[in-house]
């Protein structure tokens, strides 16, 4: 080979190595920034990263050029130890720089007050991406809600209550605070938005959901003057509606004809363990709460609610059957839905309807409960499929719901319907 050659060769050696080490970078997360400001992650992943190149390359040259010339592994190794000095030692030289010249890195010493299912997620989320760059000072009990503290196995402790909060702060040196909405009253939010003024602390708040279409509201200035207001949601389009209602008529035809023969065994079993009626008929609120009759079949007792009135299952309910029991847990006591879907009464993915006595308590215990009335009520949906339903929180099941309403796609829908397949957790 002559020496033009040869360096033609070596450049795209050269460069082919340089791609590879690049992707094998990218692979194992060195440019993420948690990982480029702490040493230990950034040592594992660069050797990492750096071992694989040196394996790959190798074998990647000897398929394509198979010589069994292996001059090249001694300029090889020393690429890679060169290689991985300049790439350790830039990084900590510009850390060193952020961390203590610019100082653009500092631990947030972070607090909350008031606690639910929302404030786990948040502190666990902060705990994810802030990893070393927080510490959890505690939590504030909050006067009007001094019930709302997190368990003793959560490991959070106790720093001090809402009507000394200007002491707390300063005392434990908070820089972040978490307010879970809910749980303070207007008065009490005026203090901390003050106190965390004065104190110069990051102030954070979960909000109300049902209080605003929280990932739709946006701001418009007219002469001068801010106004908030809600933008246009996917699911109030036509010709979206248009596009889920075509969805829902196929998909209903196509499951009432695969779940004939499904009903026909499910009805034998029915009717050998308890005699009486195979399919169940109930009044639910549809969309504007307008009423309709829902079919089911049926999974409890004929006398189930002779007694007791309109009340909820609950784990273990002596009220169900056994095959009842059974088609609860696999949604299989939902199959005749599909003929309410077929009329247009439902949609095979929206918030779950419920029955007209159970409303109207919702409505005087939750705000704006009627909210989730703004759409079709489905078969299934995405407050269902993460086990909410029958005796769980109505808030927490009015979250999901409405996130479902602002954030619908067919993609949601069909991620939902995916969903459904498995066992539903709370499905009584």
């Amino acid at each position: 080979m002559s020496a033009p050659e040869t360096t033609r060769v070596t450049i795209l050696n050269g460069i082919f190595l340089g791609l590879l080490v690049l992707f094998f970078f990218n692979r194992e997360g060195l440019y993420r920034w948690d990982v480029f400001v702490r040493v230990k992650p950034l040592v594992r992943r660069l050797v990492l990263a750096i071992a694989t190149s040196a394996v790959v390359y190798p074998l990647i040259r000897l398929f394509v050029s198979p010589d069994h010339n292996l001059a090249y592994v001694p300029f090889l190794l020393l690429y890679f130890v060169v290689c991985f000095c300049a790439v350790f030692g830039m990084r900590l030289a510009v850390r060193f720089v952020e961390i203590n010249i610019l100082k653009c890195i500092r631990t947030e010493h972070v607090a909350f007050a008031g606690w639910s299912s929302r404030m786990e997620k948040v502190l666990i989320g902060i705990a994810r991406e802030m990893k070393q760059f927080h510490t959890m000072q505690g939590y504030i009990v909050v006067d009007s809600h001094p019930e709302s503290v997190p368990d003793p196995d959560k490991g959070y402790r106790e720093i001090g209550r809402m009507q000394n909060l200007q002491d707390v702060l300063e005392a434990n040196k908070v820089t972040m605070l978490i307010v879970e909405q809910r749980m303070v009253t207007q008065p009490e939010l005026r203090l901390i938005t003050s106190a965390c003024a004065d104190a110069m602390v990051n102030l954070r708040i979960i909000p109300a959901a049902f209080d605003i279409w929280t990932f739709r509201l946006s701001v418009r200035a007219l002469n001068g003057v801010p106004i908030l207001g809600i933008n246009d949601l996917q699911y109030d389009h036509y010709g979206n509606k248009l596009l889920k209602r075509m969805v829902d008529i196929c998909g209903s035809l196509v499951g009432l004809c695969l779940s004939v023969p499904v009903i026909a065994i499910l009805a034998i079993l029915i009717r050998r363990e308890s005699p009486g009626p195979i399919f169940y008929k109930q009044t639910r609120l549809g969309l504007r709460d307008k009423p309709f009759e829902m079919y089911k079949l049926r999974s409890m007792r004929t006398d189930a609610e002779v007694k007791t009135g309109a009340v909820w299952t609950v784990e273990n309910d002596p009220r169900r059957t056994k095959i009842g029991a059974f088609m609860r847990k696999w949604n299989l006591d939902e199959l005749p839905q599909f003929w309410n879907v077929l009329r247009g009464e439902m949609s095979l993915v929206g918030p779950r309807p419920e029955r007209p006595e159970f409303v109207e308590d919702f409505r005087d215990e939750v705000r704006y409960y009627n909210l989730r009335h703004t759409c079709v009520p489905g078969m299934t949906g995405w407050a269902a499929v993460h086990g909410l339903r029958g005796n769980t929180s109505l808030e927490d099941r009015l979250d999901y719901d409405l996130y479902y309403i602002e954030n619908w796609s067919l993609l949601l829908d069909f991620r939902i319907m995916l969903m459904t397949l498995a066992p539903q957790r709370n499905a009584y």
